[in-house]
């Protein structure tokens, strides 16, 4: 499971209970909670379902990432791209930062503006060359989409993306040449 999926599954819970509570609390007071368990259950899976599943759609490739697949299109023509995907990178003390996180013949390139002009300008590449060491991590019990990167200075980066075990292992190869 992803950690966005995870955090909206927890926000879609929570609107769930918000809603389909005050919604059956006459039901629940004149027939008692056991008699009125059943409407409560299937407001709670109507209303938290449908938050969810909006939550999903809105969060999928949508308008805001446009430039970033032209981007990756780009990258692609140009026959550099190996693999792309949304991701979050994680800074220390703030919220996750959306973005897209590509991977080139050459370097790994975390990209989270969607102005067509500003991806090239303020994106975070990292050379391949400079990477010590890339390792998956579990950032929650339940998730296990963390990817760390280790430069050769000492910095790290981490990232939240979908099939990191694959991102791990396509970094490795393209990093020591086998990819080619």
């Amino acid at each position: 499971m992803k950690t966005d999926t995870l955090k909206q599954l927890l926000a879609a819970i929570f609107v769930g209970l918000l809603f389909a509570i005050p919604l059956n609390i006459s039901s629940i007071m004149k027939n008692g909670f056991m008699a009125s368990f059943g409407q409560l259950v299937y407001m709670f899976l109507i209303l938290g379902g449908t938050y969810f599943m909006t939550g999903m759609i809105n969060n999928s490739r949508g308008r805001k990432t446009t430039n970033m697949r032209i981007f990756a299109k780009k990258l692609r023509n140009q026959g550099v791209l190996i693999q792309d995907a949304q991701a979050q990178m994680v800074n220390d003390n703030s919220r996750p930062t959306r973005g897209w996180l590509y991977l080139t013949n050459k370097s790994l390139i975390f990209a989270n503006t969607p102005d067509h002009e500003l991806i090239e300008k303020s994106a975070l590449r990292i050379s391949l060359s400079k990477i010590s060491k890339i390792e998956t991590f579990k950032p929650t019990p339940i998730t296990n989409d963390g990817l760390r990167v280790k430069l050769l200075k000492g910095q790290e980066y981490d990232f939240y993306v979908g099939k990191s075990q694959d991102w791990m292992e396509l970094i490795n190869k393209e990093k020591t040449g086998k990819g080619k």
